[in-house]
This record gives C-alpha cells, sequence and structure tokens, in this order.
C-alpha cells in the first residue's frame, strides 16, 4: 500500500533529525572540548556522544595495558564515571584526548598497583576470554570492522592481534604504556608526556626501546604490522 505525500513528508522530516546541543550545533559535528563543557553544564546527551566517540579507544587501550577483558571494561567504566565526577573541575587546557588518557593512565596504574599486591595465580580469565572473543563479532583490539573481509583476512587479523598482545606482556609498563599510545591511541608526544608526567625526550626513549623490543617477537608478523 502506497503512503500519502503527509506520511512520506514526516518520514523524510524524521530522518533527518540531529541532536541539537545548546548553541545550536549538531552533537557529532561539536569538538570533544565542548562536548565536555556542555557535558559540565548538565547535558546528558553530550556525555553520551563522548562515550560514543571514545569508548572503544579507552577499551583497547585499557586491555593493552591490564591483558584482561573483563578488568579492561571495568576500568573503562572507571574512566567514563571519572569523567562524570570531575566535570564541573574541567577545563578545556589541551585537547580533551590528553585529559580523558590521563584519567585512564591514573586508573591503570592503579589497577597495576592492586595486581602487584595480589598473589600470582593462574589465569583462567585470559584463557576463557579467548574463547570467548573467538565467538563474538568484535575484537576488543578491532579498530574498524570490515564486514567484507574474508575468512583468512579475519584469521590473520586475530592471529597477528594475539601476537601484538603477548609481546607487550614482554615490555616495562612504561614502555607498554608509551607505546600504546603512541602507536594505537595516535596521541603525540607531547599529549603522552603530558598523560605520563614525564619529560618528551624520555617518552620518545620509551617508544623507541619499546619497538625495539618487540620486533623479536613480533617479526613473523612484520608484512601485517
Amino acid at each position: 500500500m502506497a503512503e500519502g505525500p503527509e506520511r512520506v513528508k514526516a518520514l523524510d522530516q524524521r530522518r533527518n533529525l540531529r541532536v541539537i546541543g545548546p548553541e545550536g550545533a549538531a552533537l557529532n559535528e561539536q569538538s570533544d572540548e565542548d562536548l565536555m563543557l556542555e557535558h559540565a553544564a548538565g547535558s546528558e546527551a553530550a556525555f553520551e556522544e563522548l562515550v560514543r566517540r571514545h569508548q572503544k579507544g579507552v577499551l583497547n587501550y585499557t586491555y593493552r595495558m591490564v591483558q584482561n577483558r573483563q578488568i579492561a571494561e571495568e576500568l573503562t567504566q572507571e574512566v567514563f564515571i571519572a569523567l562524570v565526577k570531575n566535570a564541573q573541575r574541567y577545563k578545556p587546557l589541551a585537547k580533551f584526548t590528553t585529559y580523558l588518557y590521563a584519567i585512564a593512565s591514573n586508573i591503570v596504574s592503579k589497577e597495576w598497583m592492586r595486581q602487584k599486591r595480589r598473589p600470582r595465580l593462574f589465569n583462567l580469565s585470559n584463557l576463557w576470554d579467548r574463547w570467548k572473543n573467538a565467538e563474538q563479532e568484535s575484537d576488543p583490539l578491532e579498530h574498524v570492522g570490515d564486514e567484507r573481509a574474508d575468512v583468512l583476512a579475519a584469521f590473520q587479523y586475530e592471529e597477528v592481534s594475539e601476537a601484538v598482545n603477548a609481546a607487550l606482556q614482554h615490555l616495562p609498563e612504561h614502555q607498554r604504556e608509551a607505546f600504546v599510545l603512541r602507536r594505537f591511541q595516535d596521541l603525540s608526544y607531547d599529549e603522552i608526556a603530558s598523560v605520563t608526567d614525564a619529560p618528551v625526550g624520555t617518552v620518545k626513549s620509551r617508544v623507541v626501546r619499546a619497538e625495539r623490543a618487540l620486533r623479536p617477537y613480533l617479526a613473523p608478523f612484520r608484512e601485517y604490522l
């Protein structure tokens, strides 16, 4: 049954609706910094847009830092809870991603301290995560989904991801963090220096040393990296 012209017009208008912020611009067109300021002013929609943009990146970061999916998800939640708690004190003095990953870095550091105080046990959780992730469509390390990828490419991606994850465990914590923030989260050296509270020269040195240490572990996958 064909729809009348008024019905079609209403549907077209609904499709073109955008979430609008207080300043009149669509939220998905606003900068992270403006969204954070709107969140501080009480906008839940602005916060939801920040979560949509950055949740996956923060999860990637925390997962590579702690090597445990469940803990990484919990830490990611803590990061965004901290955004809510600190919203009133936020000032756009640097890029939002610098502010966000400074929070994430602090939370990860606390988790590292907790892990050092725990007795070392065989980690069944990581093994279970591998089985579970193999049955899921998304991987915590995945940056861009591609539904057209064939089975072989998916297998190769999973294999490389596992190899990178395993190799990262051989790095000292500070080198691992600097390397992940630079190579996976695409932060600048200046941003990483702010996040980790270390001189830029130290950050560059950590990244170089990390790359050098990782080469033997990732040599079989050089063509994919």
